[in-house]
């Protein structure tokens, strides 16, 4: 499969490829490599890159079939993530036995969720639109980071005894999430 890519070059050692939310490849090179050896390098890449850009494929049209987020429509989910983390955070802390300090939502553009060293948990309130195991998977992924603070195997190992169905949502969430970010308009 032929791929035409954007080639940009730069004082840089290796080769990397990315792809844009506008579904372009952009392939950053060192400054003397030859196209034919960076033609060889997405050769070699053919299938991340498949990967890759259907899934921003896929993101750009959920994202159009969702629609931009007005600002009604955000002060609706606001209110709605409001009154639906906080129970959910609740009944996963009991379940678990892992307490947290506060709880803050907010709309993010980048981030579902994260959690402080003194405890506190945040939450994008984009959550509250998505299926509610989407929003549960990150509610205990930010409350496991209360007994682990990074991401080790004892870390997954603890949200997959209080969520089982972990993996598969949060292979969902890197599928479709972008795509509810990009119904924020400024």
């Amino acid at each position: 499969m032929d791929f035409t890519y954007i080639l940009k070059r730069s004082v840089r050692r290796s080769i990397c490829v990315q792809i844009s939310e506008d579904e372009k490849i952009i392939v950053n090179a060192p400054i003397g490599i030859s196209v034919s050896e960076v033609d060889k390098f997405i050769y070699s890449k053919r299938n991340w890159i498949k990967r890759h850009l259907e899934r921003q494929r896929n993101q750009n049209a959920l994202s159009r079939e969702l629609g931009p987020l007005t600002a009604d429509d955000i002060k609706q989910i606001k209110k709605k993530a409001k009154k639906l983390i906080p129970e959910r955070v609740e009944y996963y802390s009991k379940l678990s036995g892992i307490s947290y300090n506060r709880i803050f939502i907010r709309l993010q553009k980048t981030r579902w969720g994260s959690c402080s060293a003194d405890g506190n948990l945040n939450f994008n309130c984009l959550l509250a639109d998505m299926p509610l195991e989407i929003l549960d998977s990150v509610v205990v992924h930010e409350l496991c980071h209360r007994r682990h603070m990074n991401h080790s195997k004892a870390f997954y190992e603890e949200i997959l005894k209080i969520f089982p169905e972990y993996k598969k949502c949060d292979k969902w969430l890197k599928q479709n999430g972008n795509a509810y970010f990009k119904r924020i308009t400024d």
